[in-house]
C-alpha cells in the first residue's frame, strides 16, 4: 500500500476559526473540515480534484454563536439566525415548543454549542475524530466518530444516542445537509429509493409542489395539475421558489445521490431507513425577501430524518410518529457520505 506523504491520510487539531476549534480530515480525495466548537457542524466538504466543495456557503459567513450576539433572542431558537449552510446535527426536535416544561427552540440544541472532541486514530492508512455532547434541556448524550481511509471518496460517521434519564423520551433526530453554489449552478438531479413525497402544506408562494398530497416519487404536480420531475433541480436562473417536501417509504438501506452532470461531479449518502425513515428535500431558490434568507439564499438540501417536520408536536407524539427513546436505551446508527461521477 502506498503510504506516501501525497496519498497519507492526516488529521490537524492546530486550527481555530472566529475562537472556535476546527479539526481537518484529509486525504488525497477529500478534505473534511469540522467546526467541534459549534455544533460539530461539517462546514468542508472538498473533493480536492475537482477543488469544489458541494455544500452551501451563505454569503454572511460563519459566526461564533459564543462571541455574536443579538440585542434581543429570539424565543423560538437562533438555529436560522446564526445558519451559514454546511452540515448540522439536529437533536431533539425540530419545531419550537415546549416538551414536558423543557422550551426547545427550531432545530434543538447541539447546533450551536461546543463539543468535547479527541483524535481516535493518526495513522496513513486512517483517521479518526470522536466527538460528544450531553444536551443540556434532556438527558440525552451523543457520540460521534468520524472515519476517513486512504484513498476512499467517502466519510464514515458512526453515531451512539443515549437516554442517561429515568424517563422514557420523544425527539425528532435529524442530518441537516444542504448544498449550494457553484455546485448547483447547472442544475442537478437527484436519485433515491424513496416510494412517496409529499410537500408541505405551510411552504409560502411561490411553490413547485401542490401540497398535502401523496405523490409516487419522483412524479408530482404542480399548482396548476402540471407534471413536474423532483428529481430534476432546474439552472440557478430558472424560477425562484420556496420548497419543502418529505420523502418516505425507505427500506432499511437508505441512500440518495445529487448529480451535477455538467461537471460530472456528485454527492451520495447511505444511511439507516427504518431510523432515519423521512429524506426532508429543502429548496431555497432566491425566493424568500423576508427574514431569515433576505433574498440572497440559494440551495436545496436533502436531509435524513427520523420523523416529518410537524406544526403540532404534541399531536404527532400522541400518533407515535416521533422517535421514542426508553430510560438506558442506546440506538446506534452509520451513515456514508462521498463524492462520485460517473467516471469512478
Amino acid at each position: 500500500m502506498d503510504t506516501s506523504q501525497e496519498n497519507a491520510c492526516r488529521i490537524n487539531e492546530d486550527w481555530t476559526y472566529k475562537g472556535m476549534k476546527v479539526v481537518f480530515l484529509e486525504n488525497r480525495l477529500l478534505r473534511i473540515g469540522i467546526l467541534v466548537d459549534r455544533g460539530s457542524d461539517i462546514f468542508e466538504f472538498r473533493y480536492k480534484p475537482a477543488d469544489l466543495d458541494p455544500l452551501l456557503r451563505l454569503p454572511k459567513g460563519i459566526r461564533n454563536p459564543q462571541l455574536e450576539k443579538s440585542q434581543l433572542p429570539n424565543p423560538r431558537g437562533q438555529f436560522e439566525e446564526y445558519y451559514y449552510g454546511g452540515w448540522q446535527e439536529a437533536l431533539p426536535n425540530s419545531p419550537a415548543f415546549n416538551y414536558r416544561g423543557s422550551v426547545l427552540g427550531q432545530h434543538g440544541e447541539v447546533a450551536l454549542v461546543p463539543w468535547k472532541y479527541s483524535i481516535l486514530k493518526d495513522t496513513p492508512e486512517e483517521v479518526q475524530l470522536k466527538v460528544s455532547i450531553d444536551l443540556l434541556r434532556m438527558p440525552l448524550r451523543l457520540e460521534k466518530i468520524f472515519s476517513l481511509k486512504m484513498e476512499e471518496p467517502n466519510l464514515i460517521i458512526s453515531e451512539n444516542l443515549t437516554n442517561l434519564g429515568r424517563t422514557p423520551l420523544d425527539i425528532m433526530w435529524g442530518h441537516h445537509i444542504a448544498f449550494g453554489l457553484p455546485f448547483l449552478k447547472e442544475g442537478a438531479e437527484i436519485e433515491t429509493n424513496a416510494k412517496t413525497f409529499t410537500a408541505d402544506p405551510g411552504m409560502p408562494h411561490p411553490r413547485r409542489f401542490a401540497p398535502g398530497r401523496d405523490f409516487f416519487w419522483p412524479q408530482g404536480e404542480d399548482l396548476e395539475g402540471q407534471a413536474v420531475d423532483a428529481g430534476k433541480i432546474p439552472y440557478v436562473h430558472a424560477e425562484a421558489y420556496s420548497e419543502l417536501c418529505y420523502l418516505k417509504g425507505y427500506p432499511k438501506q437508505a441512500w440518495y445521490r445529487i448529480f451535477n452532470r455538467e461537471r460530472n461531479i456528485g454527492f451520495e449518502l447511505n444511511w439507516q431507513g427504518d431510523l432515519f425513515r423521512c429524506l426532508w428535500q429543502w429548496q431555497e431558490r432566491y425566493s424568500t425577501q423576508d427574514f431569515p434568507w433576505w433574498g440572497d439564499c440559494y440551495t436545496v438540501a436533502l436531509e435524513p430524518w427520523t420523523s416529518a417536520g410537524t406544526d403540532d408536536p404534541e399531536g404527532a407524539i400522541a400518533k407515535g410518529e416521533w422517535l421514542k427513546i426508553l430510560p438506558g436505551e442506546m440506538v446506534g446508527t452509520e451513515l456514508r457520505a462521498g463524492i462520485f461521477s460517473e467516471r469512478n
